[in-house]
Formats: structure tokens, C-alpha cells, sequence
């Protein structure tokens, strides 16, 4: 892991190697297409923005557990276990260092990830960070408490994910993160919000009350529609109000966005102010510092419709973000993603209804 030492020269380097893949990306190109022409006087960018991240930022990332099975478990009892913490070596290895006692000194248990067994667990073990387990744990079970996983099928169902090139489960991570996955982590300069921490985000709830307060943008009314006479035609039209609700909340964004564009009866109904509040507590459920912002007082004025709009577009994870107030919610949103890949077949093996995080659990 990189992180450039500040210059002038380096910053202004670094921006013209971000803004030419920024461009690529939006002719949808993919970054690893970019011509080096120009840049062969210059020595290529391979590491990050000390002004977006520091060592305190990405020490995480330095710090594992695993998740593996002990068969000699006692009969009743969980045969999943998470490890102390460790660190990933080379080749596919998570390093546990054991505490020592006066009867046996301090050692170390070197598991096998992703591929094949060890001698500390038969099978391969499951390699994580421990905020990402924390997400997933309220993705899992609409709490904070990790003890609520069941470890035994959380296992059974990640292990068919696995990849015997030891770098990663078989999820969808994000573009920028597969171009770093590997032997070795690659730093890719734009991409720092891969590497941020994705809970710890100091400054993001005071960042979002103050535009809450102050950003004439999120005060302005929402477009007022003319009819003129017009009667909306649309099987939606002929629903009661309250199913059309309860349909519009179970749509992600941006099918809410392109189904409000192609039915003029979805957009008179999500005109409402609270329909855009609840909508916005059940879309992004990764967003729990809201919790604590819905609960103050907003101006009377208030665009819930707007507000979402707006937090959409900042939070999403893009190639090029530079707000260090942003890029750890970023990351986590993005973390949410792939564990929403794990949760229907985790509900599946408990035999349970999947949950739907209704509220900003803290607890």
C-alpha cells in the first residue's frame, strides 16, 4: 500500500493521470484501455492521494479474521469459527498470532484461504475485514450484534463463492476494486475510496446536517406538474393510493427514477413529501448516520425528493472521488452491494424471510 509523499509536481501529475481515465470512463471506455500517449516522460502513478487518505485512514486493511469450519467441533455445538486477528501474508495465507502463557510461548496459526485446508482447519477459510463483517451484519440480520450470525450457514454459503486464486469470493465488488484484486493489492491512483474505512467517516454526519440547514438547492420546492386537463392513464392510475406506495417503496432508485419518467400517475404520487423520506430510509439503509440527522428538526421547506437526488449522487462509488468526507461512505455503500449478494441465500439456508431494513438500526 502507497501513499505519495506531497509535492506540487506530484499533485499536478497525479490530476492529469486521473482526469485522462476520468474521460475515458465517461466514452466508456475501461481504464485499462487509456493510451500512455504523453506519459512517457513521466514515471505512471501508482499510489494514493495523500490528501484524501493517510495511514490512519487504511491501517485497516492491515488487520484480518477468518472465517473457517473445525470439524472436531463437540457434537451440538457451531462448527464455524471467526479467528483472532490476524494478517494476510503471501500466497493466500492469513497469518494468527496466539497469546502466550507461562506454559506454551507465543506462536503463530497460519490458515489457507479461499483454495485448500490447513493444518489449523481442514477446509479453506473465508478471509475478511472486521468493519466489512459489521455491514454485514446488519445486512444479515437488521442489528449491530455479529453474535446474530449464524456462522454455520453464513460458511455454507459463501464457500461455493470461492476462487482458487486466492484474492477474493466470486462477488461483485466494483470495477475499481477487481482491477486491484490480485496477488498483491494494487493501489490505483482515483480509487482511494476503496481503501477507505467504511464505517469510521469523521465529519460526514455534521457535512450533511449543515447542507440540510443551509443548501438552497435541497429547500427549493419540486417541480409543480400542469396537467391541463390531462387524465393520466396507466394501470398504476387504477390501483389504490396505498398499493402504489408500497410498490414505488420496494424499487431500487433508479427504477423508481425511470418508472416515475415513463408514468405520469408515478409521478403525481411520489410528489409527496414523506413518500420521499420513507423512500430515502428504505434505499439506502447503508446510510445509519441519517438515523441521527431525521430525528433534528429540518426547515419547514424541506425537499425529501431533492435530498435523495443529492446523496445519491455523492455517495455513489466512482472512479476520481476526491471529498475525503465521502469516500468512506462511498466504500461502504458499495460494500452493501456485494454482501446484498450473500443475504438471499443466507436467508435461504435459515429458512427465514430475508430482512428488510426498515430503519438505521444503532442497535
Amino acid at each position: 500500500m502507497h501513499i505519495e509523499a506531497p509535492s506540487e509536481t506530484a499533485i499536478e501529475r497525479r490530476r492529469r493521470w486521473i482526469e485522462k481515465r476520468c474521460r475515458a470512463l465517461q466514452a466508456g471506455k475501461d481504464v485499462g484501455q487509456v493510451s500512455h500517449e504523453g506519459e512517457q516522460t513521466e514515471e505512471a502513478v501508482r499510489s494514493y492521494d495523500p490528501r484524501i487518505v493517510g495511514w490512519d485512514s487504511i491501517s485497516w486493511l492491515y488487520k484480518a479474521h477468518c472465517l473457517g469450519v473445525n470439524e472436531n467441533a463437540v457434537s451440538g455445538t457451531s462448527k464455524a469459527f471467526i479467528s483472532d486477528e490476524g494478517y494476510y501474508a503471501d500466497s493466500g495465507e492469513l497469518v494468527v498470532k496466539t497469546r502466550s502463557d507461562r506454559d506454551r510461548p507465543r506462536s503463530q496459526r497460519v490458515f489457507s484461504c479461499y483454495g485448500y485446508g490447513s493444518d489449523e482447519a481442514p477446509g479453506p477459510v473465508l478471509p475478511f475485514h472486521w468493519c466489512c463483517f459489521e455491514i454485514l451484519t446488519r445486512m444479515l440480520t437488521g442489528t449491530t450484534d455479529t453474535k446474530n450470525v449464524n456462522l454455520d450457514v453464513l460458511y455454507k454459503v459463501m464457500m461455493p463463492l470461492c476462487n482458487l486464486s486466492s484474492s477474493a469470493l466470486q462477488l461483485r465488488y466494483g470495477d475499481d476494486i477487481q482491477q486491484a484484486q490480485g496477488r498483491y493489492w494494487e493501489c490505483i491512483p482515483g480509487a482511494e475510496y476503496c481503501a477507505t474505512h467504511p464505517t469510521n467517516t469523521p465529519g460526514l454526519e455534521k457535512y450533511i446536517q449543515d447542507n440540510m440547514e443551509t443548501n438552497p438547492g435541497l429547500k427549493a420546492p419540486s417541480v409543480e406538474l400542469h396537467l391541463n386537463g390531462r387524465d393520466p392513464v396507466s394501470p398504476f392510475g387504477r390501483l389504490p393510493l396505498e398499493i402504489v406506495y408500497q410498490i414505488c417503496m420496494f424499487l431500487p432508485g433508479d427504477a423508481l427514477k425511470a418508472l416515475g419518467q415513463a408514468s405520469l400517475s408515478i409521478m403525481l404520487v411520489t410528489q409527496n413529501r414523506l413518500f420521499w423520506k420513507q423512500f430515502t430510509q428504505l434505499d439506502m439503509p447503508w446510510f445509519w448516520e441519517l438515523q441521527g440527522i431525521k430525528s433534528r428538526k429540518v426547515p419547514d421547506d424541506f425537499n425529501y425528493k431533492r435530498l435523495y437526488m443529492w446523496l445519491d449522487q455523492i455517495t455513489a462509488p466512482r472512479y476520481g472521488m476526491s471529498d475525503a468526507k465521502l469516500t468512506g461512505v462511498a466504500n461502504r455503500r458499495r460494500i452493501w452491494g456485494a454482501c446484498e449478494e450473500l443475504a438471499d441465500r443466507y436467508h435461504e439456508g435459515l429458512q427465514q424471510p430475508a430482512i428488510r431494513t426498515t430503519q438505521w438500526n444503532s442497535g
